[in-house]
């Protein structure tokens, strides 16, 4: 039986104005000045790689903990900086209110499983008006390793008191889909997002919707 369903953020609910390319220029850069070779990473590459990988290459340069993570955090701070900057003009997709009433009118629990900061994620759903919607809201910054590792996944459905298999996670990429698999947890994948319909089948989710509103007649016919 059905009884959450947890949401990603930028794609799914909404539109973030948010250069990750760009983004991502600037943190590998600036890790490059500061010690990293050159070309272990491009843009192409998740944040979430990009930092584990620059930890593991320290690490085996003999760098200290303390460096490697004061590092790190200096290039969280780059990223934050920029996502908070774009959470103030950010927007809503659409459909999202209504199918959001509809999903509390059912009696489920509702909650954010985002990338994104906490700051972040607090000003674009405020400013959007849906923050009310969610019990839950747990950003990268709230967990110790967040997604696409499946502990991210497994806080959400703690704190929202339901089993794997009572939930639905809907997201728009890959590292929706990876900690589901990795929980067995049904995924629903958007096309709103970042990937193609034909991107997206390779990691195999449950099933792909084209909007939110499709949303609600899976979940009246298959979940």
């Amino acid at each position: 039986m059905l009884k959450g369903v947890i949401f990603d953020l930028d794609g799914v609910l909404l539109r973030f104005n948010l250069d990750s390319k760009k983004i991502k220029e600037e943190i590998i850069g600036f890790f490059v000045q500061n010690g990293l070779r050159e070309g272990m990473f491009t843009p192409k590459d998740s944040f979430s790689s990009i930092k584990e990988g620059t930890r593991e290459y320290f690490a085996l340069k003999g760098r200290d903990k303390g460096w490697i993570e004061e590092l790190l955090m200096a290039g969280e701070r780059i990223a934050v900086k920029h996502e908070v900057e774009a959470a103030k003009t950010t927007d809503l997709l659409p459909d999202v209110k209504e199918v959001l009433r509809v999903l509390r009118a059912k009696g489920l629990k509702l909650a954010v499983f985002t990338y994104n900061n906490s700051e972040a994620a607090k000003i674009a759903l405020e400013r959007t008006g849906i923050i009310d919607f969610f019990d839950v809201i747990l950003a990268r910054d709230n967990v110790p390793k967040p997604k696409p590792n499946p502990e991210h996944l497994k806080i959400v459905l703690q704190a929202l008191g339901i089993n794997p298999n009572e939930a639905v996670v809907v997201g728009d990429t890959e590292m929706d889909i990876k900690p589901c698999k990795a929980l067995g947890v049904k995924v629903v994948s958007v096309t709103t997002g970042i990937r193609t319909e034909e991107e997206l089948k390779k990691y195999e989710p449950d099933f792909i919707i084209r909007g939110l509103r499709e949303l609600l007649d899976l979940i009246e016919s298959r979940l």
